[in-house]
């Protein structure tokens, strides 16, 4: 739904026929911001890829960038920490509402400029990243009276991407190349009779998509999309559970300010 490539590539040549003349580019980019965006989140059944159970709501949060251009290195660091609320549905355990959602974020970036001239620079990069989601659907009850519990993630990856900026314009493309996965779940909020379960995963990817225009006196806006696809994770120490596929898929809205250029 979030992630259709004809839509996304009419969508970013929609935003580049809407740029308009600016000064040069910004070797020195520091931005505090908030965002406001929505989020699906799908687990899919191990044997046949049928429909399992599903979570949707909003996230919102605060943003820091950090990035660097010199004449051919490129260092960024970006920052982001969010709260949201999701709604929890399933064919088996009923529905869920009100779960709260913290997710916090990190990825340290290095590239190469490729080319620069007055009209357009574009950047290559790759990095390191972090994510970390908390699902605190502990003590709460489905409408069937399953219990819920919170469920921990955390993300080991690494980004590739193409960095492109033209006028007051900058568009952002990154495959995010899945290193390593943990989901711990809380199941002793259950029942103290169950142990908690921690599941490694191995395989998956993501991409995140931005477009992001510089208004004036420091301030933005930037558009974003990011997706997750994450495989089957491998049994845990018992051998009895696993974490299924699943998908997460985020898109909205950040609004930023370049709190350097106002200072110095």
């Amino acid at each position: 739904m979030f992630f259709n490539k004809s839509k996304t590539s009419i969508f970013l040549l929609f935003l580049f026929f809407l740029s308009s003349f600016a000064s040069a580019f910004e070797n020195e980019k520091n931005e505090f911001g908030a965002y406001f965006g929505t989020k699906i989140y799908e687990e899919r059944h191990p044997v046949d890829n049928s429909f399992f159970m599903s979570q949707d709501g909003y996230m919102m949060g605060l943003l820091l960038n950090d990035e660097t251009y010199g004449e051919e290195v490129y260092t960024g660091f970006k920052t982001r920490l969010a709260v949201g609320e999701v709604d929890y549905q399933s064919n088996g355990t009923g529905t869920m509402s009100g779960i709260p959602d913290y997710q916090f974020e990190t990825t340290g970036y290095l590239g190469l400029s490729l080319n620069e001239n007055s009209n357009s620079r574009t950047t290559l990069f790759s990095g390191l990243g972090f994510r970390y989601l908390l699902n605190a659907s502990g003590l709460k009850q489905s409408s069937t009276g399953h219990s819920g519990y919170d469920r921990e993630s955390r993300y080991i990856y690494m980004p590739f991407g193409l960095n492109h900026e033209i006028k007051n314009w900058e568009f952002r493309g990154e495959y995010l190349y899945f290193i390593y996965g943990q989901q711990t779940s809380k199941l002793s909020q259950v029942s103290p009779t169950y142990s908690d379960i921690t599941n490694d995963q191995e395989e998956g990817s993501g991409i995140k998509l931005t477009a992001k225009n510089y208004l004036e006196n420091g301030f933005g806006i930037e558009f974003y999309m990011d997706y997750w696809d994450i495989a089957d994770s491998k049994l845990d120490v018992s051998g009895n559970f696993m974490e299924p596929r699943n998908t997460t898929s985020e898109s909205g809205l950040r609004l930023f300010w370049s709190y350097w250029k106002d200072f110095k």
